[in-house]
């Protein structure tokens, strides 16, 4: 479906009451990491998607998932892009937060998380890396449980390793100096890191929990979207509209991405690009739920329709 044509659907649709010039304009705020995963948060606010359907969205980076999920629970926003590990441990802790809209297909054929080391570093497998240290951006995120995953699953025993958390900023510096003897980092930065000559790839980690799932989410209160539904609706229907363009014209994301990321156009250009599920799905969460079960991330499984949110859109039958 082309853009004009997703507009022309959006507009007359009856869940937004028809124009959107009808509806009462809403300010949002959201926060999430500047990476590539978040980009279509980035393109509805520039595109005016958003201003299309009544609705100003203020976007805050912070330097991970976790720092937003907290932001969220804490009432500072009202929407936060998040790995879904977050998701899924909060709704085991009994916090009521859902699935507004997918992000991120992780795919182990086009990773977008890397497990990098120097380029003379004699580490190839997870039994190389026992009693060693290990840094990522967050210690309780999607790609820690991936990390941890792929060093159990080739040889190694996370339980020698000292994982450290450190600031996506300054955590190839870190490798680089040895303070650390791997790290592990999403797109842009990775490739960013690469382009250096410095350092190579070690795994695609997250290939370790599964070779295709939901990475990512844009997440919500459940309390604020029953007393906020329309406008959280409106929401996902201007994300799903942004999510099918960038999808398919990720050139021209190429400046959007750099503009916020800080990354070189041309490392973004050349990296693995995120492609975001259009729709909340159950079959693209539960096997994430089933893997941090099975690694002891929540204390057990659920089943995924748990997390998604009223306001979310689903597949048409």
């Amino acid at each position: 479906m082309k853009r004009r044509e997703i507009v022309a659907v959006l507009m007359a649709s009856p869940l937004l009451g028809g124009r959107a010039e009808a509806q009462e304009h809403r300010v949002l705020r959201a926060a999430g990491a500047p990476n590539d995963g978040i980009k279509a948060l980035y393109y509805g606010v520039r595109s005016g998607i958003f201003a299309r359907l009544g609705l100003t969205v203020e976007i805050t980076a912070v330097n991970n998932g976790a720092a937003a999920a907290a932001a969220l629970i804490a009432g500072d926003i009202n929407v936060a892009h998040v790995n879904i590990l977050s998701l899924i441990q909060a709704h085991r802790r009994g916090i009521d937060m859902r699935m507004l809209a997918a992000a991120f297909a992780a795919d182990d054929a086009k990773p977008t998380t890397l497990m990098l080391v120097g380029k003379d570093s004699p580490v190839h497998s997870g039994r190389d890396l026992n009693g060693k240290t290990v840094a990522l951006p967050a210690l309780a995120d999607l790609g820690s449980i991936g990390t941890k995953a792929w060093i159990d699953r080739t040889g190694g025993d996370t339980q020698t390793v000292r994982f450290i958390e450190i600031a996506i900023s300054a955590i190839v510096p870190a490798l680089v100096q040895g303070r650390a003897d791997a790290v592990t980092i999403t797109e842009p930065f990775a490739s960013q890191a690469l382009a250096t000559g410095g350092v190579r790839v070690l795994a695609t980690p997250l290939g370790a929990i599964a070779k295709r799932f939901q990475g990512g989410a844009y997440v919500v209160m459940e309390p604020f979207v029953t007393k906020n539904f329309d406008a959280m609706r409106r929401l996902a229907l201007g994300l799903h509209e942004a999510m099918v363009y960038t999808n398919s014209h990720l050139a021209e994301t190429v400046d959007l991405v750099a503009s916020y990321s800080g990354a070189a156009p041309e490392v973004i250009a050349k990296m693995n690009r995120a492609i975001d599920p259009e729709y909340a799905e159950v079959r693209n969460v539960q096997p994430v739920i089933d893997a941090m079960a099975k690694y002891g991330a929540i204390d057990k499984g659920f089943p995924a329709d748990e997390i998604i949110s009223s306001a979310a859109l689903k597949p048409p039958r």
